[in-house]
């Protein structure tokens, strides 16, 4: 069940209170369900390193998802308390239901996500593959929020796990993140200092860095403003970067800027400036991956 206040408008007050009744009855469910309800972006490279660009391009797409309703919630009273001016609302939901349209929705994202997979030959190069599977990437981060909701309404508590086909769909997804070459290019003096930084920062994101073949080039002039302050040491690190495929097609182009500070010394304020500034690349990455799948 679920109350609002009536503030003169009654219909608008029971349609809050079943937003409530709704919030209630979900906050039931949860506490019902032994563990807890996560999602698995640690991606993990041979080496035992969480392969960060991976994670972030999950990160990336999950916050575009937006969560889901539950279906088969039936409103089964409303009443207003006009003296005490309060709308009350009772709501059902029909678990056994719920449960069967949810494993469809889930099963049917499966089949999407094989067929794809499928589709999409081995025979093209790394990021012809990955720019192929991007879209599975999404339908595995739909797949976990309805399996999510699966465990919650299940009277058993019961979620929807991964067939050996679709692990081998991640598996493949990761192993080509893995692979991806990246060319660094700059373009000043200023981006040629801050060269190795960038090197050492993006191989810590999961990115090989390599001139030869790379299926990934990172153009940039970048600029280092060095500012003291308060006994303080202060670096901005700006860049201007595009980034481009093998045939010279620009994928993403932007403008960014990193801090680094430091008590101690200019030249750590400058690494930790090169380090912020290599993270962003590795979200612009991301981002130009995810802005594909449509």
């Amino acid at each position: 069940m679920g109350s609002a206040p009536v503030y003169g408008d009654a219909a608008r007050a029971l349609q809050q209170a079943q937003d409530a009744a709704r919030v209630t009855m979900i906050q039931k469910l949860k506490v019902t369900v032994s563990g807890t309800l996560s999602v698995d972006t640690q991606e993990v490279r041979q080496t035992g390193q969480q392969t960060q660009l991976m994670k972030t391009v999950r990160n990336t797409i999950s916050s575009t998802i937006p969560n889901a309703e539950l279906d088969n919630v039936v409103v089964e009273e409303n009443f207003v308390d006009k003296p005490n001016k309060v709308a009350y609302s009772l709501v059902h939901l029909d678990r056994i239901k719920a449960a069967s349209k949810l494993r469809q929705r889930i099963n049917d994202l499966d089949m999407q996500i094989t067929a794809l997979n499928d589709k999409t030959s081995t025979n093209q190069d790394t990021l012809k593959q990955l720019q192929g599977l991007m879209p599975a990437l999404k339908w595995f981060e739909q797949r976990q929020r309805l399996s999510e909701q699966m465990q919650l309404v299940d009277v058993n508590n019961r979620s929807v796990t991964k067939d050996e086909m679709l692990v081998a769909v991640e598996d493949r997804i990761k192993s080509l993140f893995d692979a991806l070459v990246v060319n660094l290019i700059p373009s000043n003096s200023d981006g040629s200092k801050m060269r190795d930084g960038l090197v050492e920062s993006l191989t810590d994101l999961g990115l090989r860095i390599s001139g030869q073949s790379p299926h990934l080039t990172f153009r940039y002039a970048a600029t280092l403003r060095p500012v003291e302050k308060a006994g303080r040491f202060i670096v901005f690190a700006s860049g201007k970067v595009s980034i481009e495929d093998a045939n010279g097609r620009t994928l993403s182009s932007f403008t960014r800027e990193a801090k680094g500070v430091s008590a101690a010394s200019g030249e750590q304020a400058e690494y930790k400036a090169v380090q912020g500034l290599a993270e962003v690349l590795g979200q612009e990455l991301a981002k130009s991956f995810v802005s594909k799948i449509d």
